[in-house]
């Protein structure tokens, strides 16, 4: 009972934190808004539905579709105070495909990092199959390109490599750290 309700508490601060970046941004113009909106708002309702899950245990078989996994549920032979090493572990893998991401990203651009990322990420942690990955990583991809490059006008990072298709793949700068 103590690990749900320090884990309501985590979900309702982060929820405290996605309203007051969401409702702050609406002060500013166009793409701005529309940016800080199109993300804050799906975070916001993944949110919430976490938040109804955890007060209500019997829909949490609905939220596995948005990354609650059987590491995630609490351990009933783990003790009231301590966190069971299956969550900690969990977090580890978490924060592991993140800092690949940023990585595989920073080198080979949005345009190449985001489908591959997505591929193995739906192929390893969801457990698709190859097939059903990659029509999942397509629609995706598509959607995230459509919003950012054409509704957004929000120039996508192509990557350190060389320059290799422009403003594709290739020839991003960085700049200067002074």
């Amino acid at each position: 009972m103590r690990e749900q309700k320090l884990t309501l508490g985590v979900e309702v601060f982060l929820m405290v934190i996605a309203l007051s970046i969401t409702v702050g941004a609406l002060q500013y113009d166009g793409n701005q808004r529309i940016a800080a909106v199109v993300m804050g708002v799906p975070t916001i309702v993944m949110l919430a539905l976490l938040m109804i899950a955890g007060v209500a245990p019997g829909l949490s078989r609905f939220t596995r579709a948005f990354g609650v996994s059987d590491d995630d549920e609490p351990n009933a032979q783990a003790s009231a105070g301590a966190m069971n090493a299956g969550t900690w572990r969990r977090v580890g893998i978490v924060y592991l495909w993140l800092v690949l991401y940023f990585a595989i990203t920073f080198v080979l651009g949005h345009y190449i990092a985001t489908p591959l990322f997505m591929a193995a990420f739906f192929m390893r942690e969801s457990g698709l199959t190859p097939r059903n990955a990659v029509v999942v990583t397509i629609a995706a991809s598509a959607v995230l390109y459509a919003l950012f490059e054409m509704l957004l006008d929000i120039p996508l990072w192509t990557g350190v490599l060389p320059r290799i298709i422009p403003d594709l793949i290739g020839g991003g700068r960085i700049p200067p750290l002074n």
